[in-house]
């Protein structure tokens, strides 16, 4: 195994990924809610870390590594299909409250923020639950167990929810100065 080369990468990183799931789903069905279980779960992922390690003639250490690699290619594509479809989501409740409020007034200003607020919450909210079907779909796997906390829509829901707050501001803004300038030029023309 040349890990210099992508595919020798992404093969181990797929059969890392699997020994992990195949220790989480024998756990998961001999040893259930029982307090053996973590134990008995991380002692078969030893061994099949091992027997894959063995089979491609690199370190343990490095089949552990891969097994907790992220698919940056997917990760990006959920964050980038789940933006785009949020600034489409923005663009038409800042239409909204542009038509409900004139730009000028404070009312605007006030709903913008509120539903700044709520738009990116159910946001976040929403982009979570995606990214973990995603998740279950790339792993194909129902057993994401504590693989869920490495999903980065997880880790960095924070800066989702502040990001969705502002983008909803520039949109809304953009949208009072579109509203501005076709009002001014009916009235002009």
């Amino acid at each position: 195994m040349d890990l210099a080369k992508i595919s020798d990468r992404r093969h181990l990183r797929f059969d890392a990924v699997t020994a992990e799931d195949v220790a989480i789903r024998w756990a998961d069905n001999h040893f259930g809610l029982r307090p053996e279980y973590e134990a008995r779960r991380d002692q078969c992922m030893e061994s099949l870390f091992q027997g894959v390690a063995s089979h491609h003639a690199v370190d343990v250490g490095v089949v552990r590594q891969y097994s907790r690699q992220r698919d940056v290619i997917v990760d990006a594509a959920v964050i980038v299909i789940f933006g785009i479809l949020y600034v489409f989501v923005a663009y038409i409740f800042a239409g909204r409250i542009s038509r409900q409020f004139p730009p000028g007034e404070s009312g605007f200003w006030i709903m913008t923020l509120v539903m700044a607020a709520g738009v990116s919450l159910v946001a976040v909210l929403a982009g979570g639950l995606g990214a973990i079907v995603v998740e279950g779909v790339r792993l194909n796997s129902g057993h994401l167990s504590y693989r869920m906390n490495r999903i980065p829509w997880r880790t960095h829901w924070g800066l989702l929810f502040v990001a969705g707050f502002m983008i909803f501001g520039l949109v809304a803004l953009l949208r009072s100065r579109v509203l501005i300038r076709v009002s001014s030029a009916k009235i002009c023309g």
